[in-house]
């Protein structure tokens, strides 16, 4: 039986919400070097006012998809904080987020035989490295983007096997 959009969106937050690990297999190319479709993808439960620039962070779109891109900055309008999110080689920004829709932070990638951990001494200063480059608008920007995510894999990544 395969698991439909709504089933795993509902089996996501209530993993998330117990407060367990989620493990799942990235589809698409928004995260592209960095997260490759096929990827496997362990995320941590975290609010949403907790997330800090450079992370990864996994949330519920209005429409009701999920989502995993990097937090570019955080915005207060009055009482209401937003996020700003971004794929890292998108050269536009994702609709403001309410901090309510996420869910949690990508903490580690699996690519093959290999493991990278986005919340060590290394995950935090590349991720706020690669937020602040996302944040503008030049050119080359989105080949500047790819190729620190490559350098973080070549310098951070692991053997897991």
């Amino acid at each position: 039986m395969k698991a439909n959009r709504a089933d795993f969106l509902e089996l996501s937050q209530e993993l998330l919400d117990r407060g367990a690990l989620l493990r799942f297999r990235a589809h698409g190319r928004s995260m592209h070097p960095f997260i490759k479709n096929g990827n496997i993808l362990i995320v941590e439960p975290l609010n949403g006012t907790s997330a800090s620039i450079g992370d990864v962070i996994f949330y519920r779109r209005a429409e009701g998809s999920l989502t995993a891109h990097r937090l570019i900055k955080k915005n207060r309008n009055k009482d209401i904080m937003v996020l700003i999110t971004k794929g890292d080689p998108l050269s536009y920004f994702d609709p403001p987020i309410p901090v309510e829709q996420v869910m949690g932070r990508v903490i580690s990638i699996e690519l093959q035989e290999r493991q990278l951990q986005l919340n060590g001494w290394l995950g935090r200063p590349f991720g706020f490295l690669i937020a602040l480059f996302a944040r503008g608008h030049y050119s080359n920007q989105a080949r500047l983007v790819r190729n620190l995510g490559r350098l973080w894999w070549l310098i951070g990544g692991r053997r897991i096997k």
